[in-house]
């Protein structure tokens, strides 16, 4: 046509790129699925209580149908309705829920009175079972770095010997879960915080900090809804890359969800 190859050059490599934009924005324009895992626990009711509010395509991992009856006002509580029944210390359980999900929002934890063994299973081991999962099943439809996962964790992982109030040798297997997780190359955010209370949560500031450091002035433990909610914002914001402790802050209005994922970046983030 007697245009220079440079031009029709420029023209094909546009429309690629043009191709390219449409279709990432359309992957991220589907609607997220995610598993709650450790749901029935008091912080896992909160968020997928609160992702459900939020309309997300949410599902719950479950150990027990008439817990989950009980909590979750389920019905038929089965995986119509997104209840599905295993266990994270057992692999072979968690295929079903897993398969399909964007994002784990892992709120297990290992109880209180449990041995070093259990706690290695529940808190270090069952992570990994999770996040080995959710990259096996759903990383070669979806793109590793496409998929998520949002752990709570704890604080006081900086602590060389933690005594018993603290969480004791749990926090060993917590920091090496978050370890794992870090080295996933799964897209993820956890969150630390400082001790768990059992308000209605959205009434008080929240603090954000990294390495133990609590900020000076703040309370200290923080209410479940509130972890539930940063965590919800977490998911559905597609949050990477942060790992940071949480508390009750200073007296002072709420501090929204979204303000405190920003105040856990790094200041060079």
């Amino acid at each position: 046509f007697g245009y220079p190859r440079t031009m029709w050059r420029r023209v094909f490599l546009g429309l690629f790129v043009h191709v390219l934009v449409l279709s990432a924005f359309s992957a991220r324009s589907e609607p997220l699925t995610v598993l709650v895992t450790g749901a029935t626990g008091r912080t896992g009711v909160a968020l997928f209580t609160l992702l459900k509010q939020k309309s997300v395509a949410t599902r719950a991992l479950v150990r027990s149908i008439s817990k989950a009856r009980e909590v979750l006002n389920c019905s038929k509580c089965d995986a119509s309705e997104g209840i599905y029944v295993g266990d994270v210390t057992q692999p072979d359980t968690l295929t079903a829920a897993l398969t399909g999900v964007d994002t784990v929002a892992i709120a297990i934890g290992a109880p209180g009175n449990a041995s070093s063994s259990l706690e290695k299973q529940i808190d270090y081991e069952g992570v990994i079972n999770q996040v080995a999962a959710h990259a096996t099943l759903n990383g070669p439809s979806k793109g590793l770095p496409n998929l998520r996962v949002v752990l709570c964790s704890s604080m006081g992982t900086t602590v060389r010997n933690p005594p018993a109030f603290m969480g004791g040798t749990d926090l060993f297997w917590k920091l090496n879960a978050e370890a794992f997780l870090g080295a996933s190359q799964v897209g993820s955010v956890v969150v630390k915080p400082c001790g768990l209370g059992s308000g209605a949560g959205g009434t008080k500031a929240i603090a954000a900090f990294h390495d133990d450091k609590i900020p000076v002035g703040s309370l200290g433990p923080i209410d479940r809804a509130d972890v539930a909610a940063v965590m919800a914002e977490a998911v559905t914001g597609r949050y990477a890359g942060l790992r940071f402790g949480l508390c009750t802050g200073k007296d002072g209005p709420p501090t929204a969800p979204k303000a405190v994922l920003a105040a856990a970046k790094y200041p060079w983030a």
